[in-house]
């Protein structure tokens, strides 16, 4: 069934039945159809196949769920490699690679007018989980393995083939870059694309939060504890709801939480502000409804102000930076009376003398990009988030004169933002690029 549904999103432009990803690494055997005790894969959760099999097809639903909602994500990254004359895959292959890499390995096969016969290329998540795990417990003959989110193979930018000899000049004039003795059949592609491994991290945990809205975790791209378990509770042959981009699926009924929590606490959003002084200082305040009573100021997860309700309701608070920095990431955290945490608020800044890039969060799902103290030849900038332009809900403009975009996202977590900015005859001064991660 799932298959079907699969092969359905046209958009993804997916060839069907093909083999899910494998590996390099030898010892795997491709044992499909009934485990030992009788049970079909389909029944399989992930934790189950660390100990009954030895082949990541064990995951070929579910991780060809995740490239599908890697491509709601980012769409137009992934381009198959099924169909590139001379290329031959091995039989469990998940035949796909970023754009860039696509067109050089196409461009390098025909140069060379030799076939090449690739053992590995994509893998998802849930397929580096199994590797790590069968590393780890001495298992299916997997002498070395990345643990999950740190694979190149994850990033969609590399490609395993057993002539690696042959294929090294090649490759090398094409942009890909031999790893070396240690992994003599690997090879990455340096001259393009975007690492992908964040996004296959955060295209699971938006699977598992769509399937169990009981049983929720963070959508931010991280690769942690809370993600680990439920890797090890999803379904092997991919949950009932798949990818949704912004043509939903028809709704199913949500699935019950094989260990759902107690109760779910609400958490509040909170407006973030801030404003550096002439004399360097910045000046913080936040706007928290009214069950906050005291916020934690934090920049990189270091706590630099405090503040009561008591003092002001904007909560008013100073820091002077010491060190100039890019990409500072910024939170307001809010407590209760009883001291619980119930509410935040999450931003991103340039410190710095100069011009500064911020993202601010203003509520619910609401954000704002700006351009802080620019250049005097900036008139307007333009936002895009994950290459989708943005129009700002203020002006109601795709071209903001104000310098500032707000906007509302209906999909959270780990984004990658750009900022261009304009001359006053509407010419392109520059375009500056972040990485986020909306809440």
């Amino acid at each position: 069934m799932y298959t079907l549904i699969f092969c359905m999103l046209s958009w993804f432009q997916w060839s069907c039945g093909v083999g899910s990803g494998d590996l390099h690494i030898h010892g795997e055997e491709d044992t499909h159809g009934q485990l030992d005790d009788g049970r079909t894969e389909q029944a399989l959760k992930v934790s189950e196949a660390i100990s009954t099999r030895c082949s990541t097809s064990a995951v070929r639903g579910l991780s060809e769920q995740l490239l599908a909602e890697i491509n709601c994500i980012r769409p137009g990254t992934m381009a198959s490699i099924s169909g590139i004359s001379g290329v031959t895959l091995g039989s469990a292959v998940l035949p796909w690679l970023q754009k860039p890499a696509a067109d050089a390995l196409r461009r390098a096969v025909s140069a060379r007018k030799t076939s090449m016969y690739i053992t590995s290329a994509i893998r998802t998540l849930p397929q580096q989980y199994l590797l790590y795990e069968w590393y780890r417990r001495g298992r299916c003959g997997i002498s070395l393995a990345a643990s999950p989110g740190n694979s190149n193979h994850e990033a969609g930018l590399a490609i395993d083939t057993s002539d690696y000899g042959g294929w090294r000049p090649t490759l090398s004039n094409y942009g890909f870059r031999w790893l070396g003795g240690n992994d003599p059949v690997h090879f990455d592609y340096v001259q393009g694309g975007v690492d992908l491994r964040g996004l296959s991290v955060l295209a699971f945990q938006r699977l598992w939060n769509r399937n169990y809205p009981n049983d929720r975790i963070s959508e931010d791209g991280g690769y942690g504890a809370q993600t680990a378990s439920r890797i090890a509770r999803a379904p092997g042959d991919g949950f009932p709801v798949g990818a949704v981009c912004n043509n939903p699926q028809p709704p199913k009924p949500p699935v019950t939480s094989p260990n759902p929590p107690d109760n779910t606490e609400t958490t509040d959003a909170i407006e973030v502000y801030w404003a550096r002084e002439a004399d360097g200082r910045y000046k913080l305040h936040a706007l928290a409804p009214s069950r906050i009573v005291k916020v934690e100021y934090y920049v990189d997860n270091f706590l630099i102000a405090l503040s009561e309700r008591s003092i002001a309701d904007n909560f008013p608070a100073f820091y002077r930076f010491t060190v100039e920095k890019q990409q500072r990431l910024f939170e307001v955290r809010g407590f209760d009376a009883n001291g619980k945490r119930v509410g935040l608020g999450v931003g991103m800044l340039d410190v710095t003398d100069g011009t500064s890039f911020s993202i601010r969060q203003l509520g619910e799902r609401l954000y704002e990009v700006s351009l802080e103290r620019p250049p005097s030849d900036v008139s307007a900038i333009e936002v895009d988030v994950d290459r989708f332009p943005l129009t700002d809900t203020t002006s109601n403009q795709r071209r903001s004169t104000r310098l500032a975009v707000r906007f509302a996202l209906q999909q959270i977590g780990l984004r990658q933002v750009s900022l261009s900015t304009f001359h006053s005859d509407g010419s392109l001064r520059g375009t500056l690029q972040r990485s986020f991660t909306f809440r």
